[in-house]
């Protein structure tokens, strides 16, 4: 409890202190038509009315007009049935003039209205302060001075206000700066998986497009040629007798195992188009999910998903320099996202990959391992190891900060996504190498969960 106005009784001189409050409270007021409108003060008289008070309160309140809100509480029981506690005071005027005790009110008073400023109001001839001190009363205040008092609190009440509402404001602009850079975060990692994708879907279509550029049908419109320049009739002796006809039914029968070939390679690639496809559309689906809401994971196979990811990494064409190498223990099946984990192991194979041909050579060796824990419970752990160009030991605690890259068309993207959405997964990921030259070793950490993972 202050007992500042009490104290300053006697030699306290109003005169001339007034001027300048009301030149205060005039600056405030400016300053808030430039940065926001002039907040409203809540103000409890309680145990009072208007007639209790001095003519120089009342004329501090009425020069208020709607700054402040003043509610008079003249009667109010200690059940505080009559206050509104849904909507909190910044002052309350609490009477505690002699033969009113109201100390216990003043405690209720606190509960109720924590942050409220509490002004007892005293009788002029009270000597006995110390007597009439409580904790839950900020200040005792001597009726004569009451509407200095008053308009101080006001002041400060409206300084609160403004701290407040800026902060208030700078939640919000931090709330929208954390936003944006979130959307920015799901924009960039969007585009970087579908480019990672796009990547395959392009091989895939130049495949396609070279087999029917080349496809073996032309072969069967020859045939279909030189057949139509005899009779039908005549067929049986073109074929046995004529020298080029005797070559088409060997012909065909290379032709027709050929032509198998063909169809199976281009019904491999076109299947693999319609994964990749899916799975652009699934990469586009869970970051809207992930916008919106919390999905739910699937229990999958470790070892299936690592199998598809690398299928989704590599052409046939890589296998005459990386060997890749697999180590699948027995692990249980993880409750996960299926297409986040996708796209994690895409971006760590594909790192791979790229970290072997920047290192030259004609044979490099991928090695990918699947082993359980049971340290600090049930874990899963994915170990991929290349024989690629390494990481500098400057590099290495940077590599999953974002923008952070060491290749000349990198957009330091891939690593950091693939760290904060492993991070919201409950995993971990973690990078070693030796140094340049060495290769390097990525390792994902799961934890196996009787539970849907919420993510």
């Amino acid at each position: 409890m202050h007992e500042l106005f009490v104290a300053c009784h006697g030699s306290f001189e109003p005169e001339l202190f007034m001027p300048h409050y009301v030149a205060g409270l005039s600056m405030l007021a400016s300053e808030y038509q430039v940065t926001s409108e002039l907040p409203s003060l809540c103000v409890g008289m309680v145990g009072l009315q208007e007639v209790d008070l001095s003519p120089s309160c009342r004329r501090v309140l009425a020069s208020q007009g709607s700054t402040i809100q003043i509610t008079w509480l003249a009667n109010v029981s200690m059940d505080f049935s009559s206050m509104d506690v849904s909507n909190p005071y910044d002052i309350i005027l609490l009477d505690c003039r002699a033969k009113r005790d109201n100390k216990e009110m003043a405690r209720e008073l606190k509960k109720l209205f924590g942050d409220a400023l509490i002004i007892g109001l005293i009788d002029e001839d009270d000597s006995d302060v110390e007597g009439m001190g409580e904790v839950a009363v900020d200040w005792l205040v001597k009726e004569n001075l009451a509407g200095i008092a008053v308009q101080w609190a006001i002041r400060e009440g409206l300084v609160r206000q403004r701290v407040l509402i800026e902060r208030d404001q700078l939640r919000r602009q931090l709330e929208d700066v954390s936003y944006n850079n979130e959307m920015a975060d799901v924009a960039s990692t969007v585009l970087h998986n579908v480019g990672n994708v796009l990547n395959s879907v392009n091989v895939a279509v130049n495949v396609v497009h070279g087999l029917v550029n080349q496809s073996s049908v032309m072969l069967v419109h020859r045939i279909a040629e030189l057949l139509k320049g005899h009779d039908a009739e005549d067929w049986g002796t073109f074929l046995t007798q004529d020298p080029k006809g005797k070559r088409i039914p060997l012909a065909l029968v290379k032709l027709g195992s050929h032509l198998i070939e063909e169809q199976q390679t281009v019904l491999k690639e076109i299947e693999g188009l319609v994964r990749n496809i899916d799975h652009v559309k699934q990469i586009i689906f869970s970051h809207q999910t992930m916008a919106k809401s919390r999905g739910m994971g699937e229990s999958l196979s470790v070892a299936e998903l690592l199998d598809q990811a690398v299928e989704l990494s590599f052409q046939p064409g890589d296998a005459k320099w990386i060997r890749i190498q697999r180590d699948y223990q027995s692990v249980p099946a993880v409750l996960i996202d299926r297409h986040q984990l996708l796209q994690i192991l895409v971006n760590l194979l594909r790192n791979a990959k790229q970290a072997m041909q920047l290192q030259g050579g004609s044979q490099h060796i991928l090695s990918i391992r699947v082993e359980g824990r049971s340290v600090d419970g049930l874990s899963v752990i994915m170990t991929i190891r290349d024989t690629g160009i390494g990481i500098a030991p400057e590099h290495l605690a940077r590599m999953f900060t974002r923008g952070f890259t060491t290749k000349q068309d990198g957009n330091g993207i891939g690593l950091h996504s693939s760290m904060v959405t492993i991070h919201r997964l409950g995993g971990s990921l973690q990078a070693h190498s030796d140094g340049v030259g060495t290769g390097a070793t990525f390792t994902l950490i799961l934890p196996v969960q009787r539970e849907a993972v919420q993510i």
